[in-house]
């Protein structure tokens, strides 16, 4: 089970599980398109930071949520003069491949 910013760097492209709560407030992230999984909310993760979800349906839950899926980093690369900032960047993001409220 993640429960830090540590513990994500660790487990990119892994199989992973964490809780969270669907966030009232949306920080500016990345998104990508994922064609099997069109559905993408806000996770804050203990209180400190936040990643977005992506699952196959909607995720309903008003309490906390447990996800499992795959861990997946995004962002820019470093030195594309297609963006402004040429600073690499990238934040933790989730495949989900299951999801229960908790």
């Amino acid at each position: 089970m993640l429960t830090k910013r540590s513990d994500f760097e660790r487990n990119v492209g892994k199989k992973v599980k964490f809780q969270g709560k669907i966030s009232d407030i949306m920080w500016q992230h990345f998104t990508i398109k994922t064609g099997e999984h069109p559905y993408m909310k806000y996770i804050d993760v203990n209180e400190t930071f936040q990643i977005v979800v992506y699952s196959k349906q909607e995720i309903t839950c008003k309490t906390n949520i447990e996800l499992t899926g795959e861990l997946i980093k995004v962002g820019n690369k470093g030195n594309d003069p297609r963006y402004k900032i040429h600073d690499e960047f990238f934040e933790y993001q989730l495949i989900a491949d299951s999801w229960k409220c908790i």
